[in-house]
């Protein structure tokens, strides 16, 4: 089993993108490959998702102690569709350079327009709020009552990225995400991105988890 402290991630991530990490890139992979919550405040265009997949990829290649699925929670559809596109390519070139030997990774989808993934099987599933919400509150939209805690417990076991928290309402669905961030915490590890966050905000945030 490799020890994260010994990986090169500028090396890493330059093979997975093409261009080197900037400091806030490698420091939060490297927190989510110690299984350190992490929020992580960057503007748009810069990145985040790079940073957010690339701990799942290290991990699956290098023999790291890690979870063995990625859940990518977005707020939009339009933003589950592009963003698995994104992922796909990426997961393509590290494939190329450090394929696993049993098979090729599954990214898949689910949002209530592209229901392809209702059991969230796949190894990195992309899905919107309202469906990650109903499935860890054993209500799913997309599988039948008796099968409800498969997605749960699939919620417990991964490793959970929220993408665009500002874009959630802030007295509903926002409210809804921390109580599964109080479950979760020490079982999973999570990410949290947005490129607005107040600091009063962020430290909530951090209050609410860690209470």
């Amino acid at each position: 089993m490799s020890n994260t402290n010994q990986l090169n991630v500028p090396q890493l991530f330059h093979t997975l993108t093409n261009h080197q990490p900037y400091n806030f890139q490698a420091q939060t992979i490297t927190r989510i490959l110690n299984r350190q919550d992490t929020i992580l405040r960057a503007p748009t265009g810069s990145g985040k998702t790079e940073t957010a997949v690339a701990p799942f990829l290290f991990a699956k290649s290098l023999n790291i102690d890690f979870p063995n699925k990625l859940i990518y929670v977005v707020p939009l559809r339009t933003l589950a569709n592009s963003l698995r596109q994104r992922v796909e390519m990426l997961v393509t070139n590290w494939e190329n350079v450090y394929p696993l030997s049993h098979r090729r990774l599954v990214v898949t989808l689910q949002t209530g327009e592209n229901p392809e993934d209702p059991r969230f099987e796949g190894d990195i599933v992309f899905c919107t709020i309202d469906q990650m919400l109903s499935s860890f509150l054993n209500i799913p939209y997309s599988v039948g009552r008796g099968s409800a805690n498969v997605n749960s417990g699939a919620i417990f076991a991964s490793y959970l990225v929220f993408d665009e928290l500002h874009l959630l309402d802030p007295d509903r669905s926002f409210i809804t995400v921390l109580k599964v961030l109080q479950q979760v915490k020490g079982i999973s590890p999570f990410l949290l991105m947005t490129a607005t966050l107040t600091d009063d905000l962020a430290m909530k945030i951090k209050e609410i988890v860690e209470s």
